[in-house]
């Protein structure tokens, strides 16, 4: 199975906790990642973090075509500020890191993303675009931590920061 792989970084003016929290509700979704139109719960094992194998539906548009795509949480840890999950249905078999850490005016958020390929049309495609198909993922990567960014940083309160 072919791959392509991308990590991102971002600074936040915002606690590495509060980001944390904010962005491993998968409704938040919404404000900042390009074509997801919903994000829901299926199963949620605690109210307050999300546990490895806790599931979210995911209402997602690419290309102009709506996909449902559910995903499953690996990991979920606030002392270190990792989340981790995968798709286990739908198209686009994808999985994603964040971190989340400390820095001295808030916090850094990285995200790592890794498409995977589904079948040996889509590994052949990889194979062959992957040297622009890496950049335009970064880029597209790039811009959604930036919306995050300025989403994140209006919606959590000053006064928490």
């Amino acid at each position: 199975m072919a791959e392509i792989s991308t990590t991102v970084e971002i600074y936040l003016d915002v606690s590495a906790e509060d980001a944390f929290l904010w962005v491993v509700e998968p409704g938040n979704m919404v404000y900042w990642m390009n074509g997801v139109r919903r994000a829901d719960w299926i199963r949620r094992q605690e109210a307050a973090i999300p546990r490895p194998e806790d599931t979210w539906d995911m209402l997602y548009e690419y290309a102009g075509k709506e996909n449902e795509i559910v995903m499953e949480v690996d990991v979920c840890d606030p002392r270190d500020g990792a989340f981790e999950f995968h798709t286990i249905e739908g198209n686009y078999p994808i999985r994603t890191e964040y971190l989340c850490q400390p820095s001295s005016n808030g916090s850094l958020f990285r995200m790592t993303r890794t498409a995977f390929s589904d079948s040996t049309f889509t590994s052949i495609m990889f194979a062959i675009t992957g040297i622009f198909s890496k950049p335009m993922m970064r880029k597209q990567n790039l811009a959604e931590l930036t919306k995050l960014k300025s989403v994140i940083e209006m919606q959590i309160p000053s006064r928490r920061r």
